[in-house]
């Protein structure tokens, strides 16, 4: 274990981002790297990842529990179910809808995670822990965030806009740049700065643990490199997710949902399950578990069909 005495927690809610050097050891930084290359590819067509493999994660639980405490013990953050995890590469390896083309991997620009949000609903306790596992250059191919505390400070309004929420983008036009809501459709609001301004880049290196809240806007600071990284997320069990949450939104949102429908058709069944009664996250994480175990097993197809599922969609929207 790291020492991690000089690691300020409290900086969950104040900056919504922190950094802890050699979180990993070189074993298990070469057990991720190996798990990395055992992995199946993902059927996400939003973007080409590998899902790190439950054993890898429960080798690395009692580290993440750590953190978890100090995080809660220190801030106002509270998590406390391992939900998942994946490989992040800055190369392609697939056609996605944000990499055009096989090869090295369009960096992704300014936002804040989307399906997340739309799965979980509460952004703010949900970590990611970002951690390299292939980092050949200090200095490139880093996650780059906008501290929460910088952004309060240029832009108040726009920071409460976007606290505890997720699924936006933010895209420069003309001399402004627009902070686009993917989840209703439109604008959340304008900036009159660039947040390149007010930007850090950790520079991490194989095994550092890049701690992120899931509200906090961020970005790949160039895939100039070939870079693997593990993203392993935690959320609070106790959050009530609601039904009409999940369905509802604009066109960006429903495409997106589509290219990852293996991971929302789960969550309806799961909700069909409750009788209309109020649903925890635990209660559909569980079923998640339990539907991708199922797919291991080869016993569910890995996928549903585009049209059964829009069909679902469009009954889960008029509901």
């Amino acid at each position: 274990m790291s020492d991690d005495s000089s690691v300020s927690y409290s900086e969950m809610d104040s900056r919504g981002f922190l950094l802890i050097r050699g979180f990993l050891d070189q074993d298990e930084i070469e057990m991720l790297g190996q798990d990395f290359e055992a992995a199946a590819l993902e059927v996400n067509s939003n973007y080409s990842v590998r899902r790190l493999s439950s054993a890898a994660m429960d080798r690395l639980e009692e580290k993440f529990r750590h953190v978890n405490e100090r995080v809660a013990a220190e801030s106002s953050v509270r998590v406390n179910c391992l939900n998942d995890g994946v490989y992040f590469s800055t190369v392609s390896e697939k056609t996605t809808l944000s990499s055009p083309r096989k090869g090295a991997q369009q960096a992704f620009p300014w936002h804040q995670d989307h399906e997340n949000y739309w799965m979980w609903h509460d952004v703010k306790n949900y970590l990611n822990f970002y951690m390299p596992v292939v980092k050949p250059v200090l200095e490139k191919s880093n996650l780059t965030v906008v501290p929460l505390d910088r952004l309060k400070e240029r832009a108040p309004e726009i920071h409460d806009r976007l606290l505890g929420r997720g699924a936006t983008r933010v895209l420069q036009s003309g001399k402004k740049w627009v902070v686009k809501d993917d989840n209703r459709g439109g604008k959340v609001g304008t900036l009159d700065f660039d947040l390149a301004e007010i930007e850090e880049t950790p520079q991490l290196r194989p095994g550092d643990l890049l701690l992120l809240r899931g509200d906090i806007i961020h970005r790949t600071q160039d895939s100039s490199t070939r870079r693997v990284a593990a993203s392993i997320r935690y959320i609070n069990s106790e959050t009530v997710v609601p039904r009409s949450s999940v369905a509802k939104g604009g066109l960006a949102k429903m495409l997106m949902m589509l290219n990852a429908r293996y991971l929302f058709e789960p969550v309806f069944h799961c909700f069909d399950q409750s009788n209309g009664e109020p649903i925890r996250a635990g209660e559909i994480d569980r079923y998640l578990k339990e539907v991708r175990e199922r797919r291991l097993k080869g016993e569910e197809a890995q996928n549903t069909s585009k049209l059964g599922f829009l069909s679902r969609l469009a009954k889960e929207k008029i509901r």
